[in-house]
């Protein structure tokens, strides 16, 4: 400290100033703060080293640093900024706060697909930038650097604490704790929060300053947007992040060659609903993705039948009734609605196949074929229907009755009058498939509701010429 102030301050006390003595103080602290850090950024490397205001600028390449003092709470210590044109420009990472942990979290936060890392980390900005830099090994670092331990290539990590906000890489050294000397050091992966006793402090600043440059340059946005998107995915354990970033892919670089050399990979991907994506993507190409994944190939019901959804126009009533067999023995219910309801489109060529559904399944299969049934327009599909009303359970006896308005004939009529009678809770869909079926015998036209009973008392409520409705039956006139 430099004698002449030391002795300057003594003067001002024995003088009885106290107002400028501290005055006086603040200005030796101040001006070994700015020592300290001219050297700490000298060992650090930095250049251009130059004393602005309270704090201290320099540079490496073209990253700019700025070393300052901060206080919050009950903790001091060096606030080191570093930030460029091309550092992450408009990419916030910090800690997810108490509102996104109860539930509130804001729509406007990019998830990457890591759900540990997502539950712990709020990122904004351009999801594009976001997937290319956190790859699994910087995810790693940033949830360590905001618990307070900054993480460095082949050393040990330092306590610091650490953000990004708004493309500036913001890292808290705090001064070491005066009770911290002496304590065990914890081997734990979970770090002591910021604010708790550091075993490092700000001695360690050129190293916090080569780390902090060193988390900055890998913050860069690379040359190569969508070629960093496709070579992280090579490496990505986590198949959210992969589904994420192979759509960004095709959403936002679909002509680039990346995207294309990442598609073709995403035939082989280990995680099914990655399979799917692709084969959807490579249209005729990856036809046979797709029907791989909807046999089962290593996927989930919901995945399979997705990949079935994604068939639908080119399966054959075969190739459709294979896939049935398969889910249906493997109790895949999704997959199979998605099968019965392409066999469905089939019309008359599917109904056999239908038929021996309905008779087997009394769940939510046994409804899905009765409701393919009638998609059938086929009228060959009342019999299955027909009795399936009389003796399967309510949910399926209400799809059989709904699906015997599409198809019935004047022969469905009599069985869902019975059926309404015996069974309250059929009352309103047998009565609109018996008028289904009254309106399509009778061809009524556009625009015509017919509610019959028997045919001698006809009841219709139709639209006159001018746009009002007429209820009319036998003897009735309005």
């Amino acid at each position: 400290m430099d004698p002449g102030l030391v002795a300057a301050a003594v003067f001002l006390i024995l003088a009885g100033a106290p107002a400028l003595w501290v005055a006086a103080l603040e200005r030796i602290r101040a001006r070994a703060r700015i020592a300290f850090w001219r050297q700490a950024a000298g060992e650090a490397g930095l250049s251009g080293i130059e004393a602005s205001g309270d704090g201290l600028t320099a540079c490496s390449g073209s990253l700019r640093v700025r070393l300052s003092s901060y206080h919050e709470r009950e903790e001091r210590g060096t606030c080191v900024e570093v930030w460029s044109p091309r550092l992450a420009p408009n990419l916030t990472l910090r800690a997810e706060g108490l509102g996104t942990f109860l539930g509130g979290r804001d729509r406007k936060e990019i998830e990457v697909g890591d759900e540990d890392f997502d539950r712990q980390v709020s990122v904004r900005g351009t999801p594009a930038l976001a997937l290319a830099l956190l790859d699994p090994e910087m995810r790693r670092t940033v949830r360590a650097m905001l618990r307070g331990r900054l993480v460095v290539r082949g050393h040990s990590p330092l306590w610091a604490s650490g953000r990004l906000e708004e493309g500036v890489l913001r890292i808290d050294v705090p001064a070491r704790s005066s009770f911290a000397r002496g304590r065990p050091v914890r081997h734990s992966e979970e770090p002591e929060p910021a604010g708790d006793a550091y075993l490092d402090g700000e001695y360690k600043l050129p190293a916090i300053l080569r780390a902090a440059l060193d988390l900055a340059a890998r913050l860069v946005v690379p040359e190569d947007l969508p070629r960093r998107i496709a070579s992280n995915l090579a490496g990505e354990p986590e198949p959210r992040v992969r589904q994420r970033a192979f759509l960004t892919l095709l959403r936002e670089f679909p002509e680039h060659a990346a995207t294309r050399e990442a598609l073709a990979a995403a035939r082989e991907d280990p995680d099914a609903d990655v399979r799917v994506r692709a084969g959807i993507a490579l249209g005729a190409d990856g036809r046979d993705v797709l029907l791989g994944v909807a046999g089962g190939e290593g996927a989930e019901d919901a995945t399979s039948a997705r990949a079935v959804a994604a068939l639908a126009a080119s399966l054959t009533v075969g190739r459709a009734a294979e896939l049935l067999k398969s889910a249906l023995r493997t109790r895949r219910l999704g997959t199979a609605r998605a099968c019965l309801g392409i066999l469905g489109r089939h019309g008359s060529d599917a109904t056999p196949i239908l038929a021996r559904v309905l008779l087997v399944e009394r769940g939510e299969l046994g409804e899905a074929a009765a409701e393919a049934l009638g998609a059938t327009d086929d009228p060959s599909a009342e019999a299955p229907l027909v009795r399936a009303l009389s003796e399967g359970p309510k949910e399926l006896r209400r799809a059989a009755a709904a699906a015997l308005g599409r198809v019935g004939t004047r022969d469905a009529v009599a069985p869902l009058r019975e059926a309404e009678s015996r069974q309250a809770a059929l009352r309103g869909v047998a009565r609109q498939a018996i008028a289904e079926i009254h309106a399509r015998l009778a061809g009524a036209a556009q625009g015509q509701l017919s509610l019959a009973g028997a045919e001698s008392g006809q009841l219709s409520l139709a639209e006159d010429e001018s746009g009002r409705l007429s209820l009319t039956g036998k003897g009735v006139r309005s």
